[in-house]
């Protein structure tokens, strides 16, 4: 598991990097040159959704995710500890499972048609992009899964 997470990092730093240098080259091509390229917007495009639905994950695994920490920071550990496990099971389980469970269809199609930009001339590929909408709540659900089972052996031991 730590290894896809590991790998899953490595590639959201590669995507970042290319929506920089993407974006970078098509301001710098559109207003010194006057050109523009619909497949360099699409890359960029496809990175940046990629990078942001694959991001979750990771930030999820590594405890960085948004939460209010108004209250959080009075309370003891075990405290936080066992909202951070209610939390689990009440919304990141049922949220994530029901996004797994809506998108497969979309992207199960996406993959049947093999679809790609709406834009003329633009990349294909957009069903790999897609396919993120799945990767995202299987990863988070198998992070909860993880994080549960060893709340479980850490009670039991």
């Amino acid at each position: 598991m730590q290894k896809l997470l590991q790998a899953v990092r490595w590639l959201c730093m590669g995507l970042a990097i290319i929506v920089f240098a993407g974006q970078l080259a098509m301001v710098l091509m559109r207003y010194l040159l006057g050109v523009g390229f619909v497949e360099l917007q699409d890359a960029v495009s496809y990175s940046f959704a990629a990078l942001v639905a694959l991001s979750v994950a990771v930030t999820f695994d590594r405890d960085r995710h948004v939460r209010v920490d108004v209250f959080r920071q009075t309370w003891s550990e075990s405290v936080n500890q066992r909202i951070d496990r209610a939390g689990d099971l009440l919304f990141a389980l049922p949220v994530f499972g029901l996004m797994l469970w809506a998108a497969y269809p979309l992207v199960k199609s996406s993959w049947l048609i093999l679809e790609g930009s709406q834009e003329t001339g633009g990349l294909p590929g957009l069903f790999v992009v897609k396919t993120c909408l799945v990767i995202l709540p299987a990863l988070i659900l198998l992070i909860v899964l993880k994080r549960l089972v060893g709340a479980v052996r850490r009670s039991v031991s």
